[in-house]
C-alpha cells in the first residue's frame, strides 16, 4: 500500500472513522489517509484476512489505532453489532464512509435479475443501512459527524453496459442528498464522492471486459480511456482519498448535500 507522499497531519485528530469495503483499493487508500490525519480507523470488509493485512500496514505506516472487522453491509444486525463493539471501545463513530460496492457491467438485455439485485443490495441498500445504523448512534449521543458516500462518475451520467451499476450510484447521490436534509438538525453533514477512471482492480476488470466485448486488448482499452480524459491519465486512489479527508474534516464545515466528481475532466473534455 502506498500513498505518495504520505504526510502525517491533524485534519482528523480525535475522529473515529468506519470505512466499509476497506480491503479494496479505494477503501484502503481512504483508511490510510484518515489514519495519517489522526483518526482512529475501523476497516470493515467481508474479507477479514485481507482487511487485517491492510490494517496492519496502515498501523505500521502511521502509528494510528486501527481495527479490522468482518462485516457484511447487507446484514443490518451485523452492522449494528460492529457499531456497538466500536462504541464500547472508542465511543461513537463520527466519521462514516459507506464505500462497499460491486461492479455490474453488462448490456441491459444481458443483465440477469440476480446481477441487478446484487448491485442494488450491496451498492445502495448496503450504503443506506451503514449510514443509518451509525447515524442513529450519533443522534442518540447528541454528537455531530460526517457521512461520505462513494458514488461514481456513473452516478451522474449513464453509460453503455452500466444499467445496474449506474442506477445504484445515481441512487447513492439521491440518498446522500436526502440524508443531508434529514440529519442537518443533528449536526451530521452528508456528501458523496464520485470517482471517475481510477487505478483500481475494478477498473482493470472493466478493461478486460471491454476488451472481450470489443475484440481488443486491455491495454488498448486503457489507452482509449486515457485519451478521452483531458488530464490524459487515470486518477489514483490516493487522490480520491484526499477528497474524503476534505469532506470529513472541518475544512468543509459548511458543505453538505453535495457530490464531488473526480474525473480528470472526463465530463467536459
Amino acid at each position: 500500500m502506498t500513498a505518495d507522499p504520505l504526510t502525517l497531519g491533524n485534519a482528523l485528530t480525535g475522529r473515529t472513522a468506519l470505512i466499509t469495503g476497506a480491503a479494496g483499493a479505494l477503501g484502503s487508500a481512504i483508511a490510510l489517509r484518515f489514519a495519517a490525519e489522526g483518526a482512529r480507523v475501523a476497516l470493515a470488509d467481508l474479507d477479514l484476512s485481507a482487511t487485517q493485512a491492510v490494517a496492519g500496514e496502515i498501523a505500521t505506516a502511521t502509528g494510528a489505532d486501527v481495527r479490522a472487522l468482518a462485516v457484511d453491509v447487507t446484514d443490518a444486525a451485523a452492522l449494528d453489532d460492529a457499531a456497538a463493539a466500536l462504541e464500547a471501545d472508542w465511543g461513537v463513530c463520527d466519521t462514516i464512509v459507506p464505500n462497499a460496492g460491486v461492479l455490474a457491467l453488462a448490456p441491459a438485455l444481458d443483465l440477469s435479475l440476480r446481477e441487478w439485485n446484487l448491485a442494488l443490495t450491496v451498492n445502495l441498500t448496503g450504503a443506506f443501512v451503514t449510514a443509518t445504523t451509525f447515524a442513529r448512534r450519533l443522534i442518540a449521543a447528541e454528537q455531530g459527524g460526517t457521512i461520505t458516500f462513494t458514488s461514481s462518475l456513473f452516478g451522474v451520467r449513464g453509460g453503455r453496459g452500466n444499467a445496474a451499476y449506474s442506477a445504484t450510484k445515481f441512487g447513492v447521490i439521491g440518498l446522500s442528498q436526502s440524508l443531508a436534509a434529514d440529519f442537518a438538525d443533528n449536526g451530521i453533514r452528508v456528501n458523496a464522492v464520485c470517482p471517475g477512471q481510477i487505478e483500481t482492480a475494478m477498473l482493470d476488470d472493466l478493461f478486460q471486459r471491454r476488451a472481450t466485448q470489443n475484440a481488443t486488448t486491455p491495454s488498448q482499452e486503457r489507452t482509449d480511456f486515457e485519451s478521452r480524459i483531458p488530464l490524459k491519465r487515470l486518477g489514483t486512489p490516493d487522490e480520491v482519498a484526499r477528497t474524503f479527508v476534505y469532506l470529513a474534516s472541518d475544512q468543509s464545515s459548511y458543505l453538505t448535500g453535495q457530490h464531488i466528481v473526480l474525473d480528470g475532466g472526463w465530463q467536459v473534455g
